[in-house]
């Protein structure tokens, strides 16, 4: 499969940093290695539709060297190689075509100029300080910025990657355009954002440098690549201390109509970082960042996890929130098989007859979902948690204040979602018992004697040793 440009990039990269010399010292540092492929990238972009604007397009020796025999003629040409002076267009066209001729294990051959080392005007001398000129125009467009919430299993990953995959259907582009993560009670600004870290190369013993993280690694490829989308992918948000890792950038989390961050903020750990790329430089001359109209976040969390940390107001004020409620009728039929975990002799309406349960059974069966797999007994559980809560509140009229305050209603979180478990999950009875049982005993129902009312051991020998019928639970 053909790879992106952003990849064919990364791949050259990587191939410049593991050339060395007879010393075995590395021959192209990292600002070198940035303004080379920041020359390949943009250098070229006047010179559309003659060849593409980003030399990355061409992917191999014979596309490139027809490219680059259409451009050698050129004033337009010796005028781009002039903006980056000292031939450092020439010069990283030398590399990059080594890289195509040899691949990765090619040498690279000694070329004519180093970096660049002025500007744009032939007179101009290029100012470090400032950095090279950087085309850069935000896009306006309206960023997601959500939280998907709901019980455990309900499909909220599943409902992200399926948007994802919608905009970006090649895995390369799409893992180039997002990036995944989850927070947890121990995860910091430092993980989310960077930190300074001691790093030892063979340029040098020891230095210190701002190691990025997920989020500023993200967000730099954004400013890079302003038209396209990327997202940034928080699973379990409320499992860790969100305001807290998100730090001063909270602020950004404030959008205007055209997307942008309303309030940039200044953070020179993350401008520095940017400034390492010339083109950026100037951009974050001013020390501050913001969220552009392409960066989106997506969030997934998990009302049902207790022991965490809660999203204040402000906080989530700051996204919109849709629930994701729970639904079987998109199930892979992975998912709905009659495996032999559901396995029994009785038909389930003749278990269930004289029930509380025997109406919603016989609605399932002419409905034509009533049936020895999953999402029956999923369903079944869920009617229970239903009717439980809904004699609860029935009995409380009847009841002392007192005993109305210790009312046990069991959380509508507590459902089972069709995404609960796994395909393995319901092939092996065992690893179903342990996993579904176990939390409806341990969980669901522990304050409500009509159901589960045995010991979680008497439990487990009869319906995994003795095989009894499972749907036998919930009667």
């Amino acid at each position: 499969m053909r790879r992106s440009n952003e990849d064919q990039e990364q791949a050259f990269r990587e191939w410049m940093k593991k050339q060395y010399n007879d010393e075995g010292m590395r021959r192209y540092t990292d600002n070198a290695i940035i303004a080379y492929s920041h020359a390949l990238r943009t250098g070229c972009r006047k010179l559309e539709p003659y060849v593409a604007g980003n030399l990355f397009f061409y992917k191999n020796s014979y596309e490139f060297e027809t490219a680059y025999e259409q451009l050698q003629g050129r004033t337009e040409f010796r005028r781009a190689n002039e903006a980056y002076g000292n031939g450092t267009l020439s010069a990283a066209i030398q590399l990059y075509q080594a890289f195509l001729r040899g691949g990765e294990v090619s040498q690279a051959p000694e070329v004519s100029a180093p970096f660049y080392l002025k500007q744009e005007a032939e007179d101009e001398t290029y100012d470090d300080d400032q950095g090279i000129d950087f085309h850069y125009e935000e896009v306006p467009m309206t960023p997601l910025q959500k939280i998907y919430y709901g019980a455990p299993g309900t499909g909220k990953s599943y409902r992200v990657n399926r948007m994802i995959e919608r905009e970006y259907p090649v895995p390369e582009e799409r893992d180039s355009h997002c990036k995944r993560l989850i927070f947890h009670p121990t995860y910091t600004y430092q993980d989310f954002i960077g930190s300074i870290k001691p790093l030892i190369t063979l340029d040098r013993p020891l230095d210190y440098v701002f190691a990025a993280g997920p989020l500023t690694v993200l967000l730099k490829e954004a400013f890079m690549h302003p038209a396209e989308k990327y997202y940034l992918v928080i699973e379990e948000i409320n499992r860790g201390n969100a305001p807290a890792i998100f730090g001063d950038l909270f602020q950004l989390l404030d959008r205007q109509a055209s997307g942008k961050s309303e309030y940039p903020v200044s953070n020179n750990d993350i401008t520095a970082y940017f400034s390492r790329d010339p083109g950026l430089k100037k951009l974050f001359i001013e020390g501050r960042v913001w969220f552009p109209a392409n960066f989106n976040i997506l969030a997934t969390m998990n009302t049902a996890d207790e022991n965490i940390f809660v999203l204040d107001n402000a906080f989530k004020r700051r996204f919109s929130l849709e629930y994701v409620r729970i639904s079987f009728d998109d199930l892979p039929p992975e998912w709905s098989q009659t495996y032999d975990t559901f396995a029994g002799r009785k038909p389930l309406t003749a278990i269930f007859q004289g029930t509380p349960l025997e109406d919603y059974v016989s609605q399932l069966y002419y409905e034509g979902r009533l049936s020895r797999d999953w999402p029956t007994f999923a369903r079944l559980v869920n009617k229970i948690i239903d009717m439980v809560n809904r004699q609860q509140l029935q009995d409380a009229g009847k009841q002392s204040a007192d005993a109305r305050y210790r009312l046990s209603r069991i959380p509508e979180n507590k459902k089972l979602g069709p995404f609960f478990v796994s395909e393995a999950d319901l092939c092996q009875r065992d690893t179903f018992i342990n996993k579904v049982i176990f939390y409806l005993k341990q969980d669901v129902f522990p304050d409500h004697p009509h159901y589960l009312n045995e010991s979680y051991e008497e439990l487990y020998l009869t319906y995994q040793e003795d095989e009894a019928d499972l749907f036998e639970l919930l009667r």
